[in-house]
C-alpha cells in the first residue's frame, strides 16, 4: 500500500472515540511506515434527535449512520468506524462493509441507580429497544417499562436522578467507557447479533484499503463451529465426529458424554452442560463462549450428548451462530431411541404396524402434555427426558387410546456401567424403578432379546463374529516405559534370529521401541513370527509380513507346528507380566527355538462394583488372567447358567480347573486366510 493519509471518522460521544483508536490499533501494524491517521467526528440524526423513539416504525435505518455514510462518499473521511448493530440492513451501493472487529463483551447488563439494592427485583427498567423490551419482561412479568435515549453518560445521569431504577446497557459499552464496577447483573439472553462488534466501512470503489482492512476482518478470520452429535456409546461415534473432536482447540461438551470420549479431550473439555433440577450453563451463555473461541481463530467443537438435532439446541445454536456469520457444520449422532431400539431388539417402525415414529420431549420446561399425544393407530412413540414425568406420561398415553398391554420399553444410563434395559407394559411400567437419563419407546413391536456375550478381555475387534459382545474388560494391560522398551530391542535384537509376538500390543509395543531405537530396517534378516491369526492381522497392520504364524487360537502349540528347520535359533519374546514363561520355553524348545521371554507389558486386574444390568448369557474369558480376575471378583458367577467360552486351549484349562463345563470358540480360518493375502 503506497503511504497515505488515512481519515477515521465517527461520532461525537466518548464512546465512539473510544471505539476509534480500538480499531487504529488493530490497524496500525498493518500500515507502511509514515503512514499519518486523523480523526474526525459528526452527529447523526440518532444523536441530534434524543426525542423520538427507537420503537418508532418511521426511525429510519440509516438513523446512526447517515452522516458518516455523506462523509463516506464525498470523500471527506476514508474509514468511518461504527457499532456494528447500528449499521442499517442494506448499505447504501457506494459503500462497503470492509471488516467486521472481533467483538468485546456482547450481553446486555442491567445497571441499578446507586441508591437502589441489587437484590430486589426493580419495579422500572429503561431501554430505547423494543428486542429489549421483549427480553427483560420475560425475566420481570410485571416490570414497568421506561423509554430512554441519549448517549451512555447521559442515560446514567437518568438513571441516578431516580428516572427509573435500572436500565439496561450493553456491557460492552460500560467496559470500554471504564464502567464495569456499574454492572449489577448481566442477562441472561441473547442480545442483538452483531453488538459488541465494530464495523469499517469504506467506499466501494477504494479497493486497495478494502484489502487491507480484510486482514482483521472477524469474518476471514474466525474459526469453524461444528456442531457435533455423541452417542451414549462411545464405540458408535462416527468418524467425521471423531475427526473434529480429535483436531478441536476447545470442546464444549454436554454432562452425558461418554467417559471414554472426555479422557481424551484433556485441557481442551469445558463443561456446559444442563441437568434437570441442578445448576447449569445457560444456553445465552453457550452462544458466547461458542463465539467468543471461534472469534479467536479456533476450531471449536460443540458436543453434544445424542443426535444435535435431536433435543438437543441445535437450532438455537444455528440461529445464533449464523446471525453473527460464523463458519457452521454439523455432524450427526445416532440418536437414543436408536441405541434403545437396538438393545431391545426391536424396530422403531414396522410395515405390520407402527409405521411411524414420533419423537416427543417429557421434560417440564417443554410443556409437552399441552398438545395431545398420537393414538396408536398414528404409529410408535419415543419420549426423551420422561423419568420425573412417568405417571403424567402414562395416564395421558391411556387417555389418548393406548391400551394397558401396549408394549414399554425403558433404556437408562446408556453407555454407562449402570446401564439397564426393562422390557414391560404401559400398565405395569409405573412399577419401574428409573433413574435418568431414560428413554422409552411405545408401541414397538418386541421380538426375542438378543444372547449377549460377555466379554472381559482387552480387544473385543477380533471377536465380534461371536456377539453380540457387552465388552466388559476385567484385565487392562499397561506397556512398559519407552525407554526399557527401547532397551531390551538394543540388547537382543542384534543376537536373535527374530521375534515371536504372543499379542497385538506385543507387536505395538516392539514396534514402537524399534522405530525409537532406530527404524524398521533393523528388523531385516529377522524372522517375523506370530502366535495367532489377530496377532499376524496387527504386524500387517504395520507393513510386516509374519514368516510363520499359527491360523487358529491354540497359542504356542500350533505355531510349534508350523515352524520349518530353518527357524531354529534364539528369539526375542516380547509377553506380559503374566506369561507362562516357563511353558512357552518348553514347548518352543522342541522345534529347536530357544526363547527369550521379555516383559514388554503388565497385565493388571480392572476392579468392577457389579456385572452389567443388561442381560448375558454367555461369558467369553480370552486368557487365564480374565479367568482368573472374573472370579475373584465374583465368586457367586461359579454358580450361575451361562455358556463359557475360551479362546485356546490354554484359556480352557483354567475354566475347567474351577469345575466349569467349558468349550473353546470357533476358528475362523477365513479370516486368517484374508490376514494372508494383506
Amino acid at each position: 500500500m503506497v503511504t497515505r493519509k488515512l481519515r477515521f471518522i465517527s461520532r461525537q460521544s466518548a464512546l465512539a472515540q473510544i471505539q476509534v483508536k480500538e480499531a487504529m490499533d488493530l490497524l496500525v501494524p498493518l500500515l507502511p511506515e509514515g503512514t499519518q491517521l486523523e480523526t474526525a467526528i459528526l452527529t447523526t440524526p440518532g444523536d441530534r434527535d434524543l426525542v423520538t423513539p427507537l420503537t418508532d416504525p418511521d426511525v429510519p435505518d440509516d438513523f446512526f449512520t447517515r452522516d458518516l455514510d455523506d462523509a463516506l462518499i464525498n470523500a471527506e473521511a476514508d474509514i468511518a468506524v461504527h457499532s456494528a448493530k447500528d449499521l442499517p440492513e442494506t448499505m447504501r451501493d457506494e459503500l462497503t462493509l470492509a471488516a467486521l472487529l472481533p467483538s468485546k463483551d456482547i450481553r446486555d447488563a442491567l445497571v441499578f441507580r446507586k441508591d437502589f439494592n441489587p437484590d430486589d427485583a426493580p419495579n422500572s427498567v429503561a431501554t430505547s429497544s423494543p428486542r429489549r423490551e421483549d427480553l427483560i419482561r420475560a425475566l420481570y412479568p410485571d416490570i414497568e417499562m421506561r423509554p430512554v435515549r441519549g448517549n451512555v453518560a447521559e442515560r446514567l445521569e437518568q438513571l441516578d436522578r431516580g428516572d427509573f431504577d435500572a436500565v439496561i446497557i450493553a456491557a460492552c459499552a460500560l467496559e470500554r467507557l471504564g464502567l464495569s464496577a456499574r454492572i449489577g447483573k448481566y442477562l441472561p439472553y441473547d442480545p442483538a447479533p452483531q453488538q459488541g462488534r465494530l464495523a469499517l466501512t469504506v467506499r466501494a470503489d477504494d479497493e486497495e484499503l478494502t484489502a487491507l482492512l480484510r486482514q482483521i476482518d472477524v469474518r476471514r478470520t474466525a474459526g469453524l463451529v461444528a456442531l457435533v452429535g455423541c452417542p451414549a456409546e462411545a464405540a458408535l461415534l462416527s468418524y467425521r465426529a471423531g475427526q473434529y473432536v480429535n483436531h478441536a482447540d476447545v470442546v464444549l461438551h454436554d454432562r452425558l458424554i461418554p467417559e471414554s470420549v472426555l479422557e481424551t479431550l484433556g485441557t481442551r473439555a469445558v463443561c456446559v452442560g444442563k441437568r434437570f433440577g441442578q445448576e447449569s450453563t445457560p444456553q445465552s451463555e453457550i452462544h458466547r463462549m461458542m463465539l467468543e473461541e471461534a472469534e479467536k481463530g479456533r476450531l471449536v467443537v460443540r458436543l453434544k450428548g445424542g443426535d444435535p438435532g435431536v433435543f438437543g439446541h441445535l437450532g438455537e445454536e444455528l440461529e445464533f451462530l449464523t446471525s453473527w456469520g460464523l463458519r457452521t457444520d454439523i455432524v450427526p449422532a445416532v440418536t437414543a431411541a436408536q441405541i434403545t431400539a437396538s438393545r431391545a431388539s426391536v424396530s422403531l417402525t414396522h410395515r405390520g404396524g407402527g409405521k411411524t415414529i414420533t419423537l416427543m420431549s417429557a421434560h417440564p420446561s417443554d410443556q409437552p402434555f399441552m398438545h395431545g399425544f398420537p393414538d396408536p393407530k398414528d404409529g410408535n412413540i419415543a419420549v426423551y427426558m420422561g423419568v420425573t414425568q412417568l405417571p403424567e406420561l402414562v395416564q395421558h398415553l391411556k387417555s389418548a387410546g393406548w391400551p394397558d398391554d401396549a408394549s414399554f420399553i425403558a433404556s437408562e444410563m446408556i453407555g454407562k456401567d449402570d446401564e439397564a434395559l426393562h422390557v414391560s407394559t404401559l400398565g405395569e411400567c409405573g412399577n419401574l424403578d428409573l433413574k435418568p437419563p431414560a428413554l422409552f419407546l411405545v408401541g414397538n413391536r418386541p421380538f426375542p432379546q438378543p444372547v449377549r456375550t460377555l466379554f472381559v478381555g482387552t480387544d473385543p475387534e477380533p471377536f465380534l463374529r461371536h456377539g453380540p459382545l457387552l465388552h466388559w474388560p476385567f484385565i487392562r494391560l499397561q506397556v512398559l516405559p519407552l525407554d526399557e522398551r527401547k532397551a531390551s530391542v538394543e540388547e537382543h535384537l542384534p543376537e536373535v534370529a527374530g521375534v515371536i509376538f504372543p499379542s497385538r500390543i506385543a507387536v505395538k509395543a516392539f514396534i514402537e521401541a524399534v522405530l525409537a531405537w532406530k527404524d524398521v530396517r533393523a528388523l531385516t534378516g529377522k524372522k517375523m513370527l506370530a502366535v495367532g491369526p489377530v496377532t499376524e492381522a496387527e504386524l500387517a497392520s504395520h507393513g510386516i509380513r509374519a514368516d510363520a504364524a499359527a491360523d487358529s487360537f491354540h497359542g504356542v502349540q500350533a505355531l510349534a507346528e508350523k515352524t520349518r528347520e530353518d527357524f531354529k535359533g534364539r528369539y526375542l519374546y516380547p509377553c506380559s507380566d503374566a506369561a507362562p514363561q516357563a511353558d512357552r520355553i518348553k514347548s518352543l524348545k522342541q522345534s529347536g527355538i530357544e526363547l527369550i521371554p521379555v516383559v514388554y507389558y503388565r497385565n493388571e486386574p480392572v476392579q468392577h462394583h457389579h456385572l452389567p444390568h443388561l442381560s448375558f448369557q454367555r461369558v467369553l474369558f480370552t486368557s487365564g488372567s480374565t479367568v482368573k480376575a472374573y472370579f475373584d471378583q465374583f465368586p457367586e458367577e461359579l454358580k450361575a447358567h451361562r455358556t463359557w467360552l475360551a479362546v485356546g486351549p490354554a484359556t480352557l484349562k483354567e475354566l475347567e480347573a474351577l469345575d466349569l463345563k467349558a468349550g473353546i470358540i470357533q476358528e475362523w480360518p477365513a479370516k486368517c486366510a484374508k490376514f494372508r493375502e494383506k
